[in-house]
C-alpha cells in the first residue's frame, strides 16, 4: 500500500532516531518520560504500538511480537527514542516561538489529501495505518513545526570554493560517466520461440513492430508493455549473457537468440552514448548540493545534542531505551496490550 505522504519529523527530515542516556527521577503518573519537566505520556507511547501493529498486520507481516521478547523491545526503544526527539523539537520550537495555524494545516492536508484521491481516501489510509483524524493532524502540525525550527536551525549553509574543489578532486571518479547502451529485448521460455521472435523483428524493426511483439510473446512483465525497452544499462548491470551481447552488438542489429538464466532473449541496440570524463564545472551543482547538505545535518545533530544534554531526561520504569535493548526482560507494559 501506498504509504501515508506525510512522515514523521525525525524521518522526514532523514535523521537518526536520539538514542538517549537514561537518568533517574520522577516522572508523573501516565507518563512514560519527561523531557525538560515535558511529560511524554503512555496514550503516545500506545498509539504507535497501535500503528506499529496495523502496519504488521497490513503488509502481511507475521504476528506482531509479544510484550517482553527482544523484537518487541527493540520496537518500543526505537518508539520511546522518537518521542523523545519529537518532545526535543517541540519544546525547542516553544522556546523560539515557533508555531503554526490552522490554515497552515488545513492546507497541508488538502496537499496529502490531493495525492490520495480525496479527503475520505485519506483518512482511510491514516485508519488503515493506525492513525485517526485527529492523529493525522497532530502529525501535520508537529512535521510543519518541526521544519520550521529545522530551518531556523541550518541557517544558511554555503559551501566554500576551496571546499568543493577537495570534494571533487577526492571523489572525481564518481561524477565520471559511464558508457551505456540503449537496449529492447524480448524475452520467451524456449529458444523455438526466440528464433520466431527474431524472425518477426528482423522483418519488422520498427518501434511499432516491437511494441506488438513483445506484448504478444515477452515473459518480461517489466518491458512487455514498453515494447521491450530496458532504457540505457550500464556494462555489468545486465546478466552476463545478455551483457555480453549487448555490448558487441552494432547499433539498431536484432541480436541472434541470446541463453541466461531467465530464459531466451531477443535484443536490439537503439543508442550508443560514450563514457564522458566529468569536470569541475560539470560536477559543482551537484557538490554544492551534496556539500550544503551534509553541513546542515551536522549543525542540526549538534542542536539536538545541545538539547538533548540540557533537557533533564527521565524514563519511568521500564521504559529506558538502552535498558529495553539490553535487557529482554525489562518491558514496558503498555495499556493497549493489557
Amino acid at each position: 500500500m501506498k504509504k501515508l505522504a506525510l512522515v514523521a519529523l525525525a524521518l522526514a527530515l532523514g535523521l537518526a532516531l536520539l538514542v538517549a542516556a537514561g537518568c533517574g527521577g520522577k516522572v508523573p503518573q501516565g507518563a512514560i518520560a519527561t523531557v525538560g519537566g515535558v511529560p511524554v505520556t503512555q496514550a503516545q507511547f500506545d498509539q504507535y504500538i497501535n500503528q506499529a501493529k496495523a502496519s504488521a498486520q497490513q503488509t502481511g507481516q507475521a504476528a506482531f511480537p509479544s510484550v517482553g521478547t527482544t523484537a518487541y523491545n527493540r520496537y518500543a526503544a526505537e518508539i520511546v527514542n522518537y518521542l523523545i526527539e519529537q518532545q526535543l523539537v517541540l519544546n525547542g520550537a516553544d522556546k523560539q516561538k515557533i508555531t503554526v495555524s490552522d490554515k497552515d494545516i488545513q492546507t497541508q492536508l488538502q496537499q496529502i489529501a490531493a495525492q490520495y484521491g480525496g479527503t475520505q481516501k485519506m483518512y482511510a489510509a491514516a485508519q488503515k495505518a493506525g492513525m485517526d483524524q485527529a492523529q493525522l493532524k497532530t502529525y501535520v502540525k508537529n512535521s510543519l513545526i518541526g521544519q520550521k525550527l529545522y530551518q531556523q536551525v541550518i541557517g544558511k549553509s554555503t559551501p566554500t570554493e576551496a571546499q568543493m574543489q577537495a570534494y571533487y578532486k577526492a571523489n572525481k571518479a564518481q561524477f565520471d560517466q559511464a558508457a551505456t547502451r540503449t537496449v529492447r529485448h524480448v524475452l520467451v521460455k524456449t529458444k523455438a520461440e526466440a528464433v520466431k521472435v527474431r524472425a518477426l523483428l528482423a522483418a519488422n524493426d520498427t518501434t511499432a513492430n516491437w511494441a506488438k511483439v513483445a506484448k504478444k510473446y515477452s515473459i518480461d512483465t517489466g518491458t512487455k508493455s514498453s515494447g521491450g525497452s530496458l532504457g540505457p544499462i550500464k556494462t555489468g548491470q545486465m546478466v552476463k549473457p545478455f551483457n555480453d551481447a549487448a555490448f558487441s552488438l552494432a547499433i539498431n542489429t536484432i541480436s541472434a537468440p541470446v541463453k541466461s538464466q531467465y530464459g531466451w532473449h531477443v535484443l536490439e541496440v537503439t543508442a550508443i552514448t560514450p563514457a564522458k570524463k566529468s569536470t569541475y564545472a560539470s560536477a559543482k551543482a551537484k557538490i554544492k548540493s551534496t556539500l550544503t547538505s551534509q553541513q546542515q545535518t551536522k549543525t542540526w545533530q549538534a542542536w539536538l545534542a545541545k538539547e538533548k544534554t540540557a533537557a533533564d531526561i527521565k524514563y519511568a520504569a521500564g521504559f529506558n531505551p538502552d535498558q529495553l535493548t539490553a535487557a529482554p526482560s525489562a518491558s514496558p507494559s503498555p495499556s493497549s496490550t493489557k
